[in-house]
């Protein structure tokens, strides 16, 4: 009997440590005060370079990030100095033990929209959802006390992920002046 005792006693801790879940991760998604939707945005200066030195710089990062460009652009006025883009990138279902899988979950869509000044410009990322039949705004992914908030947060983990990834390649493409070829004939 006593080492029935002994045996449950130590076992007690695993038991314990089994029901415990992990802490779920959430990003640090920032909600515009005037629209309340995520929305990423920021005003990086490019010391030198003309409004429309920075409107090329975009347009050809646009071109070269994403596939079929054309497509996703909404808005090109080189003259008022704004670009507008409306493109979309796949999120990936989890199992439940937390690990991402190649299952689709579905589209997360978003709209890119850039104003171009001497010297800075401006990018903001809003009006991020889920394609759906209807529109399906990710700001309710945000509730902890969902009870699909486990996958919410790792959906919006990746999706924050994704969108941190292009205004890191947007920033280092319109920050770095192309070099232009020596005419050498």
């Amino acid at each position: 009997m006593r080492i029935l005792a002994l045996v449950l006693l130590a076992a007690l801790p695993f038991s314990l440590l089994a029901q415990k879940k992990a802490e779920l991760s959430w990003p640090a998604m920032e909600l515009d005060p005037s629209t309340n939707l995520i929305t990423y945005s920021g005003v990086p200066e490019v010391a030198g370079a003309t409004a429309s030195d920075l409107y090329d710089r975009a347009f050809k990062w646009g071109q070269d990030y994403y596939k079929n460009f054309g497509e996703k652009l909404r808005k090109q006025d080189k003259e008022g100095g704004e670009i507008e883009i409306f493109a979309r990138f796949p999120i990936f279902v989890y199992d439940k033990k937390g690990e991402k899988t190649t299952s689709r979950q579905g589209l997360a869509q978003y709209t890119l929209t850039l104003r171009f000044r001497d010297g800075r410009y401006k990018y903001t990322i809003s009006n991020l959802n889920l394609k759906e039949q209807s529109y399906q705004p990710l700001e309710k992914w945000l509730d902890r006390e969902d009870g699909d908030a486990e996958n919410h947060s790792y959906y919006l983990t990746d999706i924050d992920a994704e969108i941190t990834a292009i205004i890191k390649s947007m920033t280092e493409a319109i920050a770095t002046e192309e070099k232009k070829a020596a005419d050498d004939w």
